[in-house]
C-alpha cells in the first residue's frame, strides 16, 4: 500500500548502493523520502555513529529490497502492517517484544497488533480528501463528491494509482468492504471509476504531481493520506488553503511499522534506534515534523494540546467506528483488482488524446 503523507521523489538505488557508500559501515534504514526529522537524524548520530537512509518510493521497490537485504545492506526498514506481518512470519525479519524493546510498552495497544510481533508502530493515518478551500462552497462530505464532482471541480481531481487505494473511494460510497473479493461489488466500483475517469486530472499521487507550480494550479481535490494536506500547503505558498476531511462513509486506518532485518549484522544498532526513535520526546518531535499521528502515547501526552488536536491524537476511537482496516488480499482478488485500474488508466489515457 502506498500511504505516506510527505514528498515522494525516486532516489536513485545505483548511487545509493553503490562502493563509495558502504566505507564508513552506517546503519542503513531503508525509508520513503523525508519521513523521519532531520533533527533527530542529526542527533542520533552524534551519539551512534552514521545513520545512512535509503530511499524507496513504491512499495514493490522496497519489498524488492528486503527480499534481497543482504545484497542491498540494509539494517532497519519502514514498512506497512501488510508486509510487516508477512515477512516476518517468513523470517526476515527479528521478533520484537518488551525483552529486547522495552519502550513497546508506551504504543497504543491497536497499533502494536497491527504491526504484528516483528515490526514496531511508527506513524498513522488515514485515507480522505484534501481540497482546495478556495474553489468549493463548502467542505466535501462524502466520497461521491470526488466521484461525482461538481462541474467546476470536473478536470482538477488526483486520484491514486493503486489496486487497493484507487478502489477505495467507490467501495466506500457502495457500502462495501474495502479488501472485498466479490466481483460484483469490484464490478460496480469499477462502473463508478470508469464514469469518473474523465473529470481526473491524474492518477500520478496529488504531492507527486503537484511538485510543479503550475500543475498544482490546476489540482482542486484529491484522494490523499492524512497529513498531506501540509504538503500541498508548503508547495502552494497558500497557509491553510488545502483542506482535508475524512468522508461520512468510512476510512482506511492504516500505519507504517518499523523492522529490523533478521539476518542484519547490526541488530544491537538497530534495536537502539528503534528505542531512541519511540522515546516520547522523539516520537512526538517526528510527528510533528511530518504532520502525521504517532502511536506512542507517551508522546501524545508530551505534545501540546494544539499539535495533538490538530494530528487528530485522540480520534482513535472516534474514527474505528466508521474504519476499514487493510487485509492480505489473495492473488485473484489482486489480479482482478490490477485488471482494473489498467482499465481505468486506459480510459483516462484515451480520453485526453481525444
Amino acid at each position: 500500500m502506498f500511504k505516506k503523507a510527505k514528498s515522494r521523489s525516486i532516489f536513485t538505488l545505483l548511487l545509493t548502493f553503490s562502493p563509495l557508500c558502504w566505507s564508513a559501515e552506517p546503519l542503513r534504514l531503508l525509508n520513503w523520502e523525508d519521513y523521519l526529522s532531520p533533527d533527530l537524524v542529526e542527533e542520533w548520530e552524534e551519539g551512534n555513529g552514521p545513520l545512512q537512509e535509503i530511499y524507496f518510493d513504491s512499495d514493490q521497490d522496497r519489498d524488492a529490497i528486503i527480499v534481497n537485504s543482504e545484497r542491498h545492506h540494509v539494517d532497519v526498514v519502514v514498512v506497512d502492517e501488510i508486509v510487516a506481518q508477512r515477512f516476518g512470519a517468513d523470517g526476515k525479519f527479528l521478533k520484537l517484544d518488551e525483552a529486547n524493546l522495552p519502550s513497546l510498552k508506551d504504543i497504543e495497544p491497536f497499533w502494536r497488533q497491527r504491526c504484528g510481533d516483528y515490526a514496531m508502530p511508527y506513524l498513522w493515518g488515514t485515507l480522505g480528501i484534501a481540497y482546495r478551500s478556495d474553489k468549493l462552497d463548502s467542505p466535501p462530505r462524502s466520497w461521491a463528491d470526488l466521484l461525482r464532482p461538481a462541474e467546476k471541480l470536473r478536470g482538477h481531481i488526483a486520484m491514486i494509482n493503486d489496486y487497493t487505494d484507487m478502489l477505495a473511494p467507490a467501495l466506500f460510497y457502495l457500502g462495501y468492504d474495502l479488501n472485498t473479493d466479490n466481483r460484483e461489488q469490484l464490478k460496480q466500483a469499477f462502473e463508478l471509476l470508469k464514469k469518473q475517469a474523465s473529470d481526473v486530472l491524474t492518477y500520478d499521487y496529488a504531492i507527486t504531481y503537484a511538485g510543479k507550480e503550475e500543475k498544482l494550479k490546476n489540482l482542486y481535490m484529491a484522494a490523499v493520506y492524512g497529513g498531506d494536506q501540509y504538503s500541498l500547503n508548503e508547495l502552494d505558498g497558500e497557509k491553510g488553503r488545502w483542506e482535508y476531511v475524512v468522508p461520512e462513509e468510512g476510512t482506511v486506518l492504516w500505519v507504517d511499522c518499523l523492522a529490523i532485518i533478521k539476518e542484519s549484522p547490526k541488530r544491537k544498532q538497530s534495536l537502539s534506534l528503534l528505542a531512541y526513535l519511540n522515546t516520547a520526546k522523539a516520537a512526538a518531535e517526528n510527528s510533528v515534523y511530518n504532520r502525521i499521528s504517532t502511536p506512542n502515547l507517551a508522546a501524545v501526552e508530551l505534545m501540546n494540546k494544539t499539535d495533538a488536536k490538530e494530528l487528530g491524537m485522540r480520534s482513535l476511537e472516534t474514527l474505528k467506528g466508521k474504519a476499514h482496516l487493510y487485509r492480505e488480499l489473495s492473488n485473484q482478488n489482486v489480479v482482478l483488482r490490477l485488471k482494473i485500474i489498467n482499465a481505468i488508466m486506459n480510459i483516462h489515457e484515451s480520453k485526453n488524446s481525444n
